[in-house]
């Protein structure tokens, strides 16, 4: 496809690089899991970010409620 047919790539849209630095106490917790679940490391972590970050997303539900508890 040609730029006049509007495909695009968006670089600000690609998955970005993240380091962290962990004790070495995490690093440990996250082997022994690992080796106990059949997952990498880097897995872990991914689900640990992802569920941290959903629990932080408000809910849309709860959200409505209060709206219509103050306009009540």
């Amino acid at each position: 496809m040609t730029d006049e047919q509007g495909w695009h790539l968006d670089p600000s849209k690609f998955p970005q690089k993240l380091e962290l630095e962990l004790s070495a106490e995490a690093m440990e917790w996250l082997r022994a899991t690992a080796r106990g679940t059949e997952r990498t490391e880097a897995e872990l972590i991914l689900e640990i970010l992802d569920q941290a970050l959903q629990s932080r997303q408000p809910n849309e539900n709860s959200s409505q409620t209060s709206s219509d508890a103050q306009s009540s």
